[in-house]
């Protein structure tokens, strides 16, 4: 039976009362300082104490056991907090990203039944409040005031005085901890269901490995909280192993994230493809530093030609391969383990099988209870026998490594940051503006560029290719997340390519 993480973490916790646990870190002109705004520094006692104490916060507010409660914000030790307190009162967890629109940021919470939302001040003062919602209290992330709905200070509830004793009380492992809305373009956004003997899967993996070598060293939490990979990999595991894990609430440049690694030291690092790259290039001396012992690279593949120079230089690289249905990893390698062009071995907790047209299924532990009130979503993943099919296609070889080749069907766009984009969502909204035909969206150089063609009309002045290219951008990236904008639009008067059911051929497009 896999350990419950939450018991995993308590034991942690008990044993490093007085160890570092969270740091709040940016970078001033002269060095480092801590973010006095957010608590700043959690030793594992503080941190427990802080948990304890905005679970009975909650509790106050008439939130309890099976409660939906969102947080959304930017990185900080009191996201960190917020969740475990909800973990603590047995609340189910909805993750949401902080970059989403403010419009879309009610409606995932709503859509999710939350109760309540923690959420950070600036993205509250942006959103036009709902005229009806069942969302009871709006939590400020900064000082735990409540923002909207019943008021009741946190101020005036006594702190606990703890016996250097942490417990989370027992839960059943197949029942919801988490729903992540954490990628895709807009509306069409799913809730992951993650039950806790996903998350446990995932801390579980190698986790004696992982004390012996990075406990109470370093560890950086740069990635989006509210993704499933930075949750697990930067945030849960960090602490159940006994890491002190710095948060870095924002990365202004590739520099600045530099800088970071180099004050920090951590022992363990997360990056996505294109940073790695990127510092591969660059700076590369700070991922040869010694105390750097993994550097661990998923959200998507790298080229073989970055693997075989990382092996080259001897660099600690660990791939991995997973999806937000996996909690979520599914195939991971040790540094020592690498090989070009492979995702790593699948982990214990799965089992895994590929289809006879080469799409990579898996079945286990890890995966997912379903999208959030989606059946049919849930049915269309994961079939009658429990595998659920990730839409990757892939090979084994004869030493039991998985290579990923790419996607099953090229409907699903995968950016250099791991973002994961559904054209055809972006496309909707080119395709509603009454001056386009048809559209296509794709990926160019890691960035989104739209094929358009113009409608035709009788209009004595029809718009220029460069005012109907300005046009679209300025209506269409409004309504996308940051990370799912337009980089460029193209106009063509040629008819995009079709089959006999009138679906554009995307294979023709690069």
């Amino acid at each position: 039976m896999i350990p419950n993480y939450l018991d995993i973490l308590a034991k942690t916790i008990n044993e490093n009362w007085d160890q570092p646990a969270l740091t709040d870190f940016y970078l001033t002109e002269d060095g480092t300082a801590q973010d006095t705004s957010r608590g700043s520094h959690y030793t594992y006692g503080e941190m427990y104490e802080e948990v304890v104490h905005v679970a009975e916060f909650l509790t106050r507010l008439g939130l309890h056991e099976g409660d939906h409660i969102a947080i959304c914000g930017e990185n900080s030790s009191h996201w960190a907090i917020a969740y475990l307190a909800i973990a603590k009162i047995k609340g189910i967890a909805v993750s949401i990203m902080h970059s989403f629109k403010p419009d879309q940021i009610v409606h995932m919470a709503e859509f999710s039944d939350a109760k309540a939302l923690f959420i950070d001040n600036n993205i509250w003062s942006n959103i036009v409040k709902p005229s009806t919602t069942q969302l009871q209290n709006i939590i400020s992330l900064e000082e735990w005031s409540v923002l909207d709905g019943i008021d009741i200070p946190i101020s005036t509830i006594k702190r606990p005085v703890l016996s250097r004793k942490c417990y989370f009380s027992h839960v059943d492992p197949q029942s919801l901890a988490l729903i992540c809305f954490s990628s895709g373009s807009t509306g069409n956004v799913k809730g992951v269901m993650l039950p806790y003997r996903s998350l446990s899967a995932n801390v579980g993996y190698l986790f004696d490995y992982y004390c012996n070598t990075v406990k109470h060293k370093n560890a950086i939490l740069s990635l989006p909280l509210a993704h499933s990979f930075a949750f697990l990999n930067e945030f849960i595991k960090p602490l159940c192993v006994g890491m002190h894990v710095h948060i870095i609430k924002k990365i202004e440049g590739i520099s600045v994230f530099v800088r970071c690694l180099q004050c920090i030291k951590p022992a363990y690092v997360d990056l996505v493809p294109k940073i790695f790259d990127i510092i591969m290039g660059t700076n590369i001396e700070v991922l040869r530093e010694k105390n750097l012992q993994e550097i661990f690279v998923g959200g998507a593949g790298i080229t073989k030609e970055i693997g075989a120079r990382a092996l080259s230089e001897n660099l600690p690289l660990t791939i991995g391969y997973g999806a937000t249905e996996c909690g979520p990893i599914i195939s991971a390698s040790l540094p020592n383990q690498y090989r070009i062009g492979c995702a790593g071995k699948v982990l214990p907790t799965l089992n895994l099988l590929i289809a006879p047209n080469g799409e990579i299924l898996v079945k286990g532990e890890n995966v997912m209870l379903g999208y959030y009130k989606d059946p049919e979503a849930t049915a269309r993943k994961i079939d009658k026998d429990g595998w659920f099919h990730t839409g990757d296609k892939g090979h084994l070889d004869e030493d039991g490594y998985l290579y990923v080749e790419g996607r099953l069907e090229q409907d699903i766009i995968v950016l250099p940051n791991g973002e994961n984009i559904h054209p055809e969502d972006i496309e909707r909204k080119i395709n509603a503006l009454p001056e386009v035909k048809e559209s296509i969206v794709l990926a160019r150089d890691g960035k989104l560029v739209a094929i358009v063609v113009p409608q035709i009309t009788n209009d004595q002045s029809p718009m220029t290719n460069t005012d109907l290219r300005r046009m679209i951008m300025r209506k269409v990236n409004p309504l996308l997340p940051l990370y799912s904008q337009l980089y460029d639009v193209e106009i063509t008067d040629v008819p995009l390519q079709k089959t006999e059911k009138q679906t554009i051929k995307r294979y023709l497009y690069k």
